[in-house]
């Protein structure tokens, strides 16, 4: 039994013309989701997440403002569309000790990595996951970055520190958490 096609398909321009109009839409469709949609394409491994990139960077101006001749340090590096790992560092001039008035360089390093979750609900799970070994220090957001980015103070915001004093810490803001570490040093 023969399939009967439209009279429209049964020439080949019929079917020429329809394929590019299929693939115009495809495209046009494309295009205006990665414009105003951008969010749609991140789990797909298709570009990071612009949200999360833009908070990095307002991180990053406000460590360059606070840090302007002393940051030795500013390394982002992504772990996949929606975490990064940022490594910073400064120098600063460390008061003396008891015995000796003189002040001292000191070295401060933060590593830490950022995940943008789902939600805020999603990321507050995932610090009740980790935190056992932490005891919340702060609930008070005071800006910075976050509300610099956002225009906003964030809804959720905590900070752990771990309970070895080892310098280890989770903060949440919003759907926003860090995850790691900070030393302070004396330069040699």
């Amino acid at each position: 039994m023969a399939v009967s096609l439209p009279a429209f398909f049964r020439s080949r321009q019929g079917v020429i013309g329809t394929i590019v109009i299929a693939i115009i839409l495809i495209l046009a469709i494309f295009a205006a989701t990665w414009t105003y949609y951008p969010q749609l394409y991140v789990g797909f491994g298709i570009r990071h997440d612009p949200v999360l990139d833009g908070y990095v960077s307002s991180l990053h101006s406000v460590a360059t403002e606070q840090h302007p001749t002393n940051l030795t340090v500013w390394s982002v590096t992504w772990l996949n569309d929606t975490a990064v790992r940022v490594n910073w560092a400064f120098t600063y001039l460390a008061p003396g000790n008891q015995t000796s008035n003189l002040s001292r360089t000191a070295l401060y390093k933060e590593s830490f990595v950022m995940t943008d979750f789902y939600g805020t609900n999603f990321a507050s799970g995932y610090v009740g996951s980790i935190n056992s070994n932490y005891t919340l220090t702060n609930i008070t957001y005071d800006g910075g970055a976050y509300q610099r980015a956002f225009a906003h103070a964030p809804s959720t915001f905590a900070v752990y520190q771990d309970n070895l004093g080892q310098g280890n810490f989770i903060w949440q803001f919003d759907q926003f958490v860090q995850v790691g570490s900070l030393t302070r040093s004396f330069c040699t």
